[in-house]
């Protein structure tokens, strides 16, 4: 007896590790008795057929609509949205007011989503490399070298993947297990350098940045309200901040960003001036305001020793301003201060944003406004970040000749890397490239087997957000509608990346062959994994706990985990800090929109006007009206960029949004593949940049020193076709009309507080 409990016990363990929950949840998951999942006969023999959830059900009527909740995918910020349906078709997104991540809120990323399910530019079918051509086959056939080339006949499998968690993560965490195979993360956009620097400081590396109980925030280069992290949740914290009583914000950074153009202060620095900027902060508040009674005697010595007017000279930034910040920071507590953003790609990008961060120690902003991130139970489903310097580890496996079949899943690294860096080179090398996609990107053009995958509005899938909250949750992900491409309709058929990696699991391991598709799997998990769960189930009349569980999870579109407190390990040392070279520097940041390049192929955000320049459809150089009177150069006139031996042409957009020794070429554009919307459209600047990087692993690319050449007059503004720059407005000025007017922040909170009194 006690030999068959051994084996029903181990067979169990082996059922919660297939599912994504680990060896360590099977202790938690078992605490209540009832969750022997192997014991229970009814999942086996009383099955029953769910149908899918975009079924129109029998009250619908024509012209209603109905609402699905489920989970966007368009960053991995892990917003929840509910999508609305007419006549099985969807037809609108918006945020899901009860998802604790963005509570109703949704970026113009995720309103766009639509624009990708609907693009007439998704692969339809299948396709595999023969004579030197990628060429369509059926799916039995790709279906067949699928699971040869996963199987254990795959030789040296590599996944190259972009943010991967829940159970994505889980089945390609069974697959690596399965064949020995590696797993690369690449996604540019991960802040790996602010990241590092965290864990350096704070003894954690996703910590939670509470700016909604901050009085003053700080950001160098943090475009919290644009691409940085998880614009959208920040986004409320934000909000929140600035309710009368109403916090300040101060921002530090070479090109305004949407964050800057919000901020009370904004500090233009040479690019790299950032952490000199800090440490000249850092002096202040030790010399002037005896801030730092907490520090060591060793780093407030080193603090008061420093010469900071040469730091503020080097970082390109004026000493009266500096005054003010110092002084908002000593009187204005608690204060948060963060960096980010332009850090992460400039030279000793990992040592400035260490010691801005450190100023939050010397603030004693711990557990005040940088708290702890929960500690949750299912670290196997945590998103598995990367960036750079996991994509340089996978450059050097490919060139050494260790991979023989090579696995890509949203991720795009042909289109971001350098040239420089023989990437096309050293992808050649693996013997075998298979892709799941939904569009023919750079990365999947050079694959010898496409899969066309379905949209996230059309599959099943769960994940977590990747920024702290101070709830922890898992988002459920399910169809909304049919597939736009199903089989019946003979118009191409695109399928699940969930379903397409359990078809290859189950020729792996026999645990996989209990679920016959991304929805049994996902279901049996959540219920698998309920007694981990903080949410309260009513049964109702007629219903199994089973069945209330389901409904609730698909109504809710996230379920909550229970966590423990987690703790904060702070570590005083500021660090040395690099100077920014003298010289006219190069900045490329994402943008809110097309972002890092991976939205380019959607004509909703091409069309959407850049916040700050107003350029649509294409790649502009910003710079300011004193470089621009240097060089004669106008709004529309077209310059040329050379840097590390590479040149482009571009139409010039002057504003006084960045600092005098800088100029700004923003990413978004620049593909040689990826659909009409994107194809030959501007140009991309990391691909003209030498293969460097700095002291956090990443590529440097801000802070390039560039040489610039008027090439032809071009003021006159008129179309696309002709190569012209197309702006939202060309008047960045009011003439006199007051169009925009000022008030003083205290007059503003007493009409605030008075107009609360009266309702």
């Amino acid at each position: 007896m006690a030999k068959k409990d051994m084996r029903v016990d181990a067979e169990r363990r082996a059922l919660l590790k297939a599912l994504g929950l680990g060896a360590g949840s099977a202790a938690l998951l078992s605490a209540c008795g009832d969750t022997d999942i192997i014991n229970e006969v009814s999942i086996e023999v009383n099955r029953e057929l769910i149908e899918p959830q975009v079924e129109p059900q029998d009250y619908a009527q024509p012209g209603n609509p109905i609402y699905y909740a489920s989970t966007c995918r368009m960053c991995p910020a892990g917003c929840g949205v509910h999508a609305r349906v007419r006549q099985g078709r969807v037809v609108k997104l918006e945020g899901n007011p009860s998802s604790p991540v963005n509570e109703g809120r949704l970026c113009p990323m995720g309103q766009a989503g639509l624009h990708a399910h609907y693009n007439p530019d998704r692969l339809t079918t299948p396709m595999m490399r023969k004579g030197g051509k990628l060429v369509p086959v059926s799916w039995d056939e790709a279906m067949d070298r699928l699971r040869l080339w996963l199987g254990k006949e795959g030789g040296r499998i590599v996944w190259l993947t972009g943010v991967v968690s829940g159970h994505t993560r889980a089945l390609i965490e069974a697959h690596r297990e399965a064949t020995g195979a590696k797993h690369y993360v690449f996604d540019p956009m991960v802040p790996d350098v602010a990241r590092k620097a965290a864990q350096a400081v704070f003894g954690e590396a996703d910590p939670i940045y509470a700016l909604d109980k901050a009085e003053l925030v700080v950001s160098f280069g943090a475009d919290f309200l644009g691409p940085w992290q998880a614009p959208v949740p920040y986004a409320r914290r934000y909000t929140r901040m600035r309710t009368p009583p109403r916090g300040a914000l101060v921002v530090i950074e070479p090109k305004m960003t949407l964050t800057g153009a919000n901020a009370d202060r904004w500090i233009a620095v040479r690019p790299g001036g950032e952490g000199a900027l800090a440490l000249a902060l850092g002096a202040l508040l030790v010399r002037n305001y005896g801030l730092g009674q907490n520090a060591p005697e060793a780093v407030r010595q080193q603090l008061a020793a420093l010469d900071v007017d040469a730091l503020i000279q080097k970082a390109g930034a004026k000493r009266e301003a500096v005054d003010r910040v110092a002084k908002a920071l000593a009187m204005r507590r608690p204060s948060l201060v963060l960096a980010g953003g332009y850090l992460e790609r400039e030279e000793g990008g990992l040592a400035a944003a260490k010691a801005a961060l450190m100023l939050n120690l010397l603030l004693d902003n711990l557990g005040k406004t940088v708290l702890p991130r929960p500690v949750q139970p299912f670290a196997d489903l945590q998103p598995k970040l990367g960036s750079w310097p996991e994509l340089a580890a996978l450059a050097k496996d490919l060139a050494a000749g260790r991979v023989d079949t090579l696995i890509v899943y949203d991720s795009n690294p042909l289109y971001h890397a350098p040239k420089a860096m023989g990437l096309e080179k050293a992808w050649a090398r693996a013997k075998r490239r298979v892709a799941f996609s939904m569009f023919m990107d750079e990365t999947t053009a050079k694959a010898d087997l496409v899969l066309p995958l379905h949209s996230y509005l059309e599959e099943w899938n769960t994940s977590m957000p990747w920024q702290g909250e101070p709830v922890a949750v898992l988002n459920v992900q399910q169809p909304v509608m049919y597939p736009v491409f199903p089989r019946a309709t003979g118009k191409g058929e695109t399928r699940a990346f969930g379903d397409l990696l359990l078809a290859v699991l189950a020729g792996l391991n026999e645990q996989f062959k209990r679920w016959p598709n991304m929805q049994a799997y996902v279901m049996d998990a959540l219920w698998t994994m309920r007694d981990a769960l903080d949410e309260k189930v009513k049964v109702g009349t007629g219903q199994t706990p089973e069945e209330a569980f389901r409904y609730h999870v698909l109504g809710q579109g996230f379920v909550r985990l229970k966590t423990e407190p987690g703790t904060l390990a702070p570590r005083w040392a500021f660090p040395k800090v690099a100077m920014p070279a003298s010289g006219l520097a190069l900045v490329a940041p994402p943008r809110l929109g097309l972002y890092d390049g991976r939205h380019a192929n959607l004509p909703w955000l091409q069309e959407l006007p850049d916040q700050l320049a107003g350029v649509v459809w294409d790649s502009w150089l910003e710079l300011h009206p004193k470089l621009a009177k240097k060089l004669d150069v106008q709004t529309g006139d077209i310059v040329r960029v050379e840097l590390d031996g590479g040149a482009v042409e571009l139409g010039a957009v002057v504003t006084p949004a960045i600092h005098p020794d800088v100029v700004a070429v923003p990413l978004g554009q620049g593909h040689e593949e990826y659909g009409r919307y994107a194809k030959g459209r501007g140009v991309h600047p990391w691909r003209l940049v030498k293969a460097r990087w700095n002291d956090g692993g990443v590529l440097v690319a801000d802070g390039k020193l560039v040489k610039l050449r008027k090439v032809r007059d071009n003021h006159d503004i008129d179309t696309l076709r002709r190569g012209d720059l197309v702006m939202e407005s060309l008047v960045s000025t009011q003439a006199g009309r007051r169009i925009v007017k000022t008030v003083r922040a205290k007059d503003l909170h007493r009409f605030e507080l008075r107009k609360r009194r009266e309702a």
